[in-house]
């Protein structure tokens, strides 16, 4: 019974959470840069920049996972949007990492080139009806064909976050995960 409050405690949260989720690949000049920046703002508007960036984008080293970034963190850690969650190197892929930035307008996390490697092999690893199995506990309580809809976009993210982090381990980069956070309906009622 604790266990079935917990998931909805988790949702009920997760419904607050509406930022898009990005994760970017960082090459060596974009690495240099991130590492120079030594103030918040000057954070959001190199975040801003490296998301907003046709380049990247069109060089398939940024996935924009939307909404999805919290069930997909859920999934693989213990089911809470807790940045120390899970274990090591799933808890990884987008809240664990170095926090550059964690606050209630944005958060930015840092995952080392050293580190993709790890997280890589762990997604090539990770079995798509374990993380289904974990998705369908999770959303128990949405009807079953929003259920199938919602897993289908969260599990093509997920494909698309296992290509991002192979290539990124291939080539020995950072990997930045990003989420603006916005508050959604439920934040305008009153207590």
């Amino acid at each position: 019974m604790a266990e079935a409050s917990n998931r909805q405690d988790f949702f009920n949260k997760a419904e607050i959470v509406t930022g898009s989720g990005f994760h970017v690949a960082l090459g060596r000049e974009h690495a240099k840069r991130l590492f120079g920046i030594k103030d918040d703002e000057s954070l959001r508007q190199f975040v801003e920049e490296l998301t907003n960036s046709k380049e990247i984008r069109s060089s398939g080293r940024l996935v924009e996972s939307g909404p999805h970034w919290a069930t997909i963190h859920c999934c693989l850690t213990d089911g809470e949007l807790d940045p120390a969650g899970g274990e090591f190197p799933l808890n990884h892929v987008v809240l664990g990492g170095k926090a550059l930035h964690r606050g209630d307008d944005y958060t930015a996390v840092l995952v080392r080139p050293d580190m993709t490697l790890f997280i890589a092999e762990a997604l090539g690893d990770l079995k798509q009806a374990d993380f289904r199995a974990k998705f369908d506990a999770l959303r128990s309580g949405l009807p079953e064909t929003a259920r199938n809809k919602e897993f289908i976009e969260v599990w093509r993210t997920l494909v698309e976050l296992r290509a991002l982090f192979d290539d990124a381990a291939a080539n020995l980069e950072a990997v930045l995960f990003t989420t603006e956070m916005g508050t959604g309906s439920n934040s305008t009622k009153s207590a």
